[in-house]
């Protein structure tokens, strides 16, 4: 599942994926980098210059996978999360 908001307007024009689960019972075996890589594609495709998503430092398993895909740490919080960002 994956989820963003066509309607929220982000003072500084940046895309942000809110919401990208996997069930649990598919963690590793592959669906999560390529539903990822299709979300990737759908933002360029929708002319999105870059995408920012945020996760727990503790997610070792959503940070690997980000990381995989080409996301970089900001520097940046989001409450209690870490701001990544993918530059297209």
């Amino acid at each position: 599942m994956f989820a963003f908001d066509e309607e929220y307007e982000d003072p500084d024009d940046r895309y942000w994926l809110w919401r990208f689960m996997i069930g649990e019972e598919y963690h590793w075996k592959g669906y999560g980098a390529v539903a990822l890589q299709e979300i990737i594609r759908y933002f360029r495709d929708h002319g999105a210059n870059n995408i920012r998503l945020s996760t727990k430092q503790t997610n070792a398993k959503a940070l690997a996978l980000y990381r995989m895909a080409g996301f970089r740490e900001t520097g940046e919080m989001n409450g209690e999360e870490i701001v990544l960002q993918l530059d297209l």
